[in-house]
């Protein structure tokens, strides 16, 4: 569901005019991107130097002005510095918790309940920023788990956080899907040492990819490397695991209109799967998705992808139904369908996919999404964040039936 435009840093120093790069306003993350960047008291170079900042540094945008001068002006919670030495971050990153503890939120809002605590040195995978939402005033780092006080991370440089990393599209294909009968930590590597990024609980359902050799558990040392939401990319011990019914394949005719050449995406509501049909109408792909909940729901019809985005913000304050408010950042691979914010998409704050869970979208797995948005029009080609069927572009037909 799309984003509002959300002011959250009134302008610091008078004579500037706002004019936001974000198309939903601040807050954003950046990295520095030249290779010292210096940073201002003011939007002012004749202001108190803050301090140096380094090629590669990420930081929360929280404003954005024009000086009177023309110089465009980036601020961050920390002081200011020009907006050409920043570059908008859309990936996510690995941190790790830099206080003795701190409480990660459902939702960026200090009512909202604590799902749980971290604690120092514990990796939390960053999505974006956010701003609080129901009054809330802060500034807050959305994580795969929740959301966390802005001054609370960095950005690890640790082995076990480099080798956590995101599963590539090309995994989607080939694997199965398993369920948790009990409690199982999830680890950044195959190891009983790696540190445990989270846990997965009984009905959470993960897509395994790969096995993976790792220290033995009761003397097995087949671990596996899973996709799913909040922890794409970890490892879970092979014991822990239990294998699903695979999903449903359904196969519908193509809707007359649809344009020559290519396929068709079919959501099955009743099985809660997704069947990517090809230029042919054979099955080539089928995935458990996550649909909307009851006064929610996915709504049946013939629609088509209309736009695309390797990452949107999304919001409940444009969604006239939503039953709780929310902001998440940077939720990627977007394929809008339907005006209101219908979207498919990969889905990084929850694990119940083949269940209803969504807010009326098709939420996917992380390497599922990826591979799903190479497959359809229009193409966004590398480097690019988005594109819009418009004019004689072409868009894939999305047939949601019951």
């Amino acid at each position: 569901m799309l984003a509002p435009v959300v002011l959250l840093a009134s302008l610091a120093c008078a004579g500037l005019s706002t004019a936001y790069a974000n198309r939903f306003g601040p807050p954003w993350q950046s990295r520095v991107s030249v290779d010292t960047a210096t940073l201002y008291a003011q939007a002012d170079r004749t202001s108190a130097v803050v301090g140096p900042l380094s090629r590669g540094k990420l930081v929360v945008v929280v404003n954005e002005s024009t000086a009177p001068d023309g110089t465009a002006w980036t601020q961050t919670p920390d002081g200011w510095l020009t907006s050409n030495q920043v570059t908008e971050e859309t990936e996510p990153w690995i941190a790790e918790v830099t206080v003795p503890s701190v409480s990660i939120y459902a939702r960026p809002n200090t009512g909202e309940p604590i799902r749980r605590t971290a604690k120092r040195g514990d990796l939390l995978r960053v999505t974006g920023a956010s701003p609080g939402i129901d009054g809330d005033t802060s500034v807050w780092w959305s994580t795969t788990e929740g959301y966390v006080a802005l001054r609370t991370l960095s950005e690890s440089t640790s082995d076990w956080a480099k080798g956590w990393t995101l599963p590539s599209a090309d995994a989607a294909p080939n694997g199965w899907w398993g369920t948790f009968r009990s409690q199982a930590n999830v680890r950044a590597a195959a190891s009983t040492k790696a540190p445990i990024v989270g846990t997965l609980g009984p009905g959470d359902r993960v897509k395994v990819l790969e096995e993976v050799a790792g220290d033995a558990v009761s003397g097995n040392p087949t671990w596996y490397r899973i996709d799913g939401g909040r922890y794409a990319g970890a490892v879970v011990h092979s014991s822990l695991v239990t294998r699903m019914a695979p999903p449903k394949q359904v196969v519908v005719d193509r809707p007359a209109d649809a344009p020559a050449g290519l396929g068709t995406i079919v959501i099955s509501r009743s099985a809660s799967s997704l069947t990517y049909l090809d230029a042919d109408n054979q099955p080539q792909f089928t995935t458990y998705v996550s649909l909307g909940r009851a006064g929610v729901e996915t709504p049946e019809g013939e629609y088509s992808t209309m736009g695309k985005y390797r990452f949107d913000n999304m919001s409940s304050a444009t969604v006239s139904n939503a039953d709780h408010d929310y902001f998440l950042p940077n939720v990627p691979f977007v394929q809008y369908y339907l005006d209101g914010g219908y979207a498919i998409h990969s889905t990084y704050w929850h694990d119940q996919f083949g269940l209803t869970e969504s807010q009326g979208c098709i939420n996917l797995t992380w390497a599922d999404g990826a591979y799903l948005f190479g497959l359809t029009q229009p193409k966004v080609a590398d480097g690019n964040i988005a594109r819009w069927a418009i004019g004689d572009v072409k868009a894939t037909p999305v047939m949601i039936v019951q």
